[in-house]
């Protein structure tokens, strides 16, 4: 299967360097020694080189991106600046860097216009939204052509693999090249192969939101609420539907059809691939659920399950989390408890399946604890450890650090000589 490890191979490369500069490094102190020498063209190619030559490196494109946007503007051609700044907009990597990004764009527009009206506008959208009319200048603006950017993510988006970390390096491609709603939509899938309290450390959720959402908005309005979406689901805190805190779903008017469950999303797998993760997931839950099994055998089973069933993006299929739940519970057969950790950890990827939310995860507890309790029993010991990791991180989201700074208007043109 050739996508599979690919971005093992990220994580090595970015790795491998040590205490050596990484090859990106030396680009970005090129480009800025180019560009401090007046060679601004120079300069332009080596941070176009940053990001068109080095996936391992996405969360640095927003800072080459920023540098190419500002050197356009240096050349005084502020229609492209603000062209490439649209690109700062939509791919910065965090809200503090949104801001950055925000303030370099109305200097732009204003340095273009020779006035301030454009650019305020433009802020005054960051501040309110479409509220009263309000619309968002860059819409008009567009997005630069990049035909070499275009074929380089082309050929990044094949080769990159099939978990979250290739799902999230192709949203970042589409970001960089002016498709916020192809990005979304990977950002949901890396969302779909991340989803559970295992990955406390995965931002998937807050990308989801918080790059994904507000590069399609154009502002950073109501993340908070997005936010409490992926954390409690349409039904709200308290779990009921049809009640005062139920919450609306900010992804569906925005994402088209999925993937049907089970195809690979859209890793690109061939055929061949799909049927040999096929036979890796149906064999490893043959293995997983056989009493009979040695427990190493088992438990590399039930490894090689979700990894499969992660790269198939087949989470959420019908019987599946009661297939988790069930033997994590012990209640066909008596699972060791050392692998009643990798049960609940399914049971959590099940529960969530399709969805861009943690509802059902929370519902999966619940359901637990009304099991437990009709069959007066307790819950396996692993719980004590995953459920307070899948709270910890529902919180995370609950208690989302908002910056504070607020963008202010301008009171004269910016120049950038």
């Amino acid at each position: 299967m050739k996508k599979i490890g690919f971005i093992l191979f990220l994580v090595s490369a970015s790795m491998q360097w040590g205490g050596a500069a990484h090859p990106a490094d030396d680009l970005f102190k090129q480009a800025q020694v180019a560009k401090t020498a007046g060679k601004l063209d120079d300069s332009l190619h080596l941070y176009e080189e940053a990001i068109s030559a080095h996936p391992e490196f996405a969360n640095r494109w927003f800072d080459a991106q920023m540098s190419i946007a500002t050197i356009i503007a240096k050349k005084g051609d502020f229609a492209g600046a603000a062209k490439a700044a649209h690109l700062c907009l939509d791919g910065a990597p965090s809200l503090l860097s949104f801001d950055q990004a925000v303030a370099l764009t109305a200097n732009i527009l204003s340095a273009q216009d020779g006035k301030i009206d454009r650019a305020n506008q433009f802020i005054n959208f960051q501040l309110t939204g479409p509220t009263g009319g309000q619309v968002n200048p860059m819409d008009a603006v567009g997005y630069p052509s990049q035909p070499e950017r275009e074929t380089a993510f082309a050929a990044m988006r094949q080769q990159a693999g099939d978990d979250a970390a290739a799902s999230r390096l192709r949203a970042m491609t589409y970001l960089f090249t002016g498709k916020p709603k192809d990005a979304l939509a990977q950002f949901a899938e890396a969302f779909r192969r991340t989803a559970s309290g295992k990955d406390i450390t995965s931002p998937a959720g807050v990308d989801l939101v918080c790059i994904g959402l507000r590069a399609i908005q154009g502002n950073r309005l109501g993340l908070d609420r997005a936010l409490q979406f992926v954390s409690f689901g349409p039904n709200g805190p308290d779990g009921k539907s049809g009640t005062a805190d139920d919450l609306a779903d900010p992804f569906a008017p925005l994402l088209s059809a999925i993937p049907a469950a089970g195809e690979g999303g859209s890793a690109g797998l061939d055929a061949q691939s799909l049927a040999t993760l096929r036979q890796i997931r149906d064999a490893a839950q043959l293995y997983a659920g056989d009493a009979r099994m040695s427990p190493d055998i088992r438990g590399a089973s039930l490894s090689a399950l979700q990894r499969a069933t992660s790269a198939l993006d087949g989470w959420g299929a019908p019987g599946q989390k009661d297939w988790y739940l069930r033997r994590a519970m012990g209640l066909d057969d008596a699972a060791p408890d050392d692998h009643t950790t990798g049960l609940l950890y399914g049971a959590e990827f099940a529960s969530r399946g399709r969805n861009n939310h943690f509802g059902e995860i929370r519902a999966m507890w619940a359901e637990m604890d009304t099991i437990c309790a009709a069959k007066g029993i307790t819950p396996p010991k692993a719980a004590e450890t995953i459920r307070p990791q899948f709270d910890k991180m529902c919180a995370s989201l609950e208690d989302f650090p908002f910056p504070k700074t607020t963008p202010v208007l301008l009171k004269s043109p910016a120049t950038f000589r």
